[in-house]
């Protein structure tokens, strides 16, 4: 993997598919406690085909190192800006799952990147309690996965830092996230987002119920809203290749 340097450590990354002047690029952010592989690893060989793919790993996270103070997104969406830049993407395709999503719609408003078009995939505008609704926690227990999700998880980061990274960095730090840390834009700021969007999200997440994404797509100039029934927060690994298939059909009419 090739590493960026940033202000809190190195961010580890792989460069997918196609190359050349004229290939399009595209920036996948992956969710928290993930890898970009091991979230978007079933779609890059379809997007591949199209487009150069940008995949890091978050920082602190699988081979990345030096996660901001608290993992703050703000800090990441920086970082990741810097990245892109150095990769040619800040005006690409930007697409984020759950955490992923929230840092690119950080990036945008802050101003750091100004993506061609923006995918958001099972995540958030805001994790501020009265928007997320009275009975929603953002704690691993609401995760609905199979029994040893967590062992397995463990194994995509502490080979590369250290024995119990897992569970006692990245665990805490996810059960310590406050809408401060992650994200909490109003309606009226994402309405200033004027690129074409892609929102896909499971119609039964755990997480983010659905209003989540209806707000969003009502705000948002241009976006579109793909509601998966059945589905809850782990739409891209329980469906990659719907997730796949839409990604694939937005980017296609949306050319940079």
């Amino acid at each position: 993997m090739a590493w960026f340097p940033t202000d809190t450590g190195r961010i580890y990354y792989e460069v997918h598919g196609a190359q050349g002047e004229e290939t399009e690029p595209l920036t996948l952010l992956h969710n928290f406690m993930s890898t970009g592989k091991q979230a978007w690893g079933a779609l890059l060989p379809a997007l591949g085909r199209g487009y150069r793919v940008l995949l890091p790993d978050l920082p602190g996270h699988g081979r990345s190192e030096g996660h901001p103070r608290d993992f703050d997104h703000g800090a990441m969406a920086r970082q990741l800006a810097a990245l892109m830049a150095a990769e040619g993407a800040l005006q690409g395709h930007l697409a984020g799952v759950s955490s992923g999503g929230m840092i690119a719609l950080r990036m945008v408003h802050q101003g750091h990147a100004h993506p061609g078009t923006l995918a958001l995939v099972s995540t958030t505008y805001s994790n501020a309690p009265e928007v997320l609704g009275p009975t929603v926690r953002l704690t691993p227990d609401r995760f609905r996965a199979g029994r040893n999700w967590l062992e397995a998880t463990a194994r995509l980061h502490d080979p590369h830092h250290r024995p119990g990274y897992f569970q006692e960095v990245l665990l805490p730090a996810f059960r310590r996230l406050t809408p401060e840390r992650t994200v909490d834009l109003s309606p009226e700021e994402l309405a200033r987002m004027a690129m074409p969007a892609c929102i896909v999200h499971g119609a039964e997440d755990e997480f983010f119920p659905p209003h989540i994404p209806r707000t969003m797509a009502q705000a948002m100039p241009r976006a579109e809203l793909h509601l998966i029934p059945g589905q809850g927060h782990a739409l891209i690994f329980r469906r990659p290749w719907q997730v796949r298939d839409i990604l694939l059909d937005f980017l296609s009419r949306h050319p940079l």
